[in-house]
């Protein structure tokens, strides 16, 4: 195994992490992550289901930026609202991805995030590829917007439900051909979404093809983060219903061959497996993630007696 970087207060950066809450300030997200030795975290940066919020003040950002100093949390990303759709027809719903997109990628710069994620969009009802172009005009307007913007777009593929788009790798290379931003952009891939959309990583040699088409998909030929969850349906099933690691459909096998190969190549991984209440799942899951890198889970995501 590679040689492992080193945190901010020296702890070893395996670059795992979760979706942690912002509630009662988005400095909290270190102490969450930390908690359960996460060195990487993902957020939204407000509610997932509104168009309306406000660009982070100054009040918030500085204890923001202190905490992220003093923190052995490395990386920060961002998630951008489930709303949000840039292929859409519907003007009023074009005009407020637009807003909303711009304000998410102007909100991960002021917090200097290392990544927005976001979904494709949907056709909804016309044809892929006029939803395709329509999404790709929209991302060259938003980008080339934003002056001196830091922040990479990471598009994620998604479960390949009716007129989701970026379920195919062969999708993803339109896109991001068409949108044409290279320096700007980047792929988030999920594995849930790729065995949903009918990629059987349990299949000898498919993790390999997909790696190999979906890096050819991107200019970088770079992986930049990994969604890591378990699919609660079965394979092609369309359905974006995450499960814990070991108990849907892909498996730990599958699973662990991810997570070998992110560790391998440098690549954060980051749990959207479902939460429950208080921390219960969220450690288990991480204690899984660790065993299957062949690490030694830390002390606080071990059950006591």
């Amino acid at each position: 195994m590679s040689s492992l970087s080193k945190g901010r207060t020296g702890k070893e950066m395996f670059r795992f992490g979760l979706h942690v809450s912002i509630a009662g300030g988005i400095d909290r997200i270190f102490e969450r992550g930390e908690s359960l030795s996460c060195s990487v975290v993902q957020l939204f940066s407000h509610s997932s289901r509104s168009w309306e919020f406000h660009l982070p003040e100054e009040d918030s950002l500085l204890p923001y930026h202190r905490s992220r100093t003093d923190s052995s949390v490395s990386r920060v990303f961002i998630h951008a609202s489930y709303l949000i759709n840039i292929a859409s027809e519907d003007e009023s719903i074009r005009r407020r991805s637009t807003e909303t997109l711009r304000k998410e990628l102007q909100t991960a710069d002021l917090l200097k995030a290392d990544g927005l994620v976001l979904h494709p969009g949907s056709a909804k009802n016309g044809s892929r590829e006029g939803a395709l172009e329509r999404a790709a005009e929209l991302l060259q307007d938003v980008l080339d917007g934003i002056s001196g913007l830091q922040t990479p777009l990471l598009l994620e593929n998604t479960a390949g439900a009716g007129s989701m788009l970026g379920s195919t790798s062969e999708e993803m290379k339109i896109l991001f051909d068409l949108v044409d931003r290279p320096e700007k952009m980047g792929l988030c891939l999920d594995s849930c979404h790729l065995f949903a959309s009918g990629y059987d990583l349990n299949a000898p040699g498919v993790y390999e093809k997909v790696l190999k088409d979906f890096r050819k998909a991107v200019p970088s030929e770079k992986i930049s983060l990994w969604h890591l969850n378990d699919a609660l349906f079965g394979l092609g099933s369309g359905k974006d219903r995450h499960a814990g690691l070991g108990e849907g459909k892909i498996g730990i096998p599958a699973l662990t061959r991810i997570v070998l190969g992110a560790v391998s190549e440098g690549v954060p991984v980051v749990l959207e497996t479902p939460k429950g209440e208080g921390e219960f799942l969220d450690r288990m899951n991480l204690r899984r993630l660790y065993e299957m890198a062949r690490m030694s889970p830390p002390e606080c995501l071990i059950d006591d007696p």
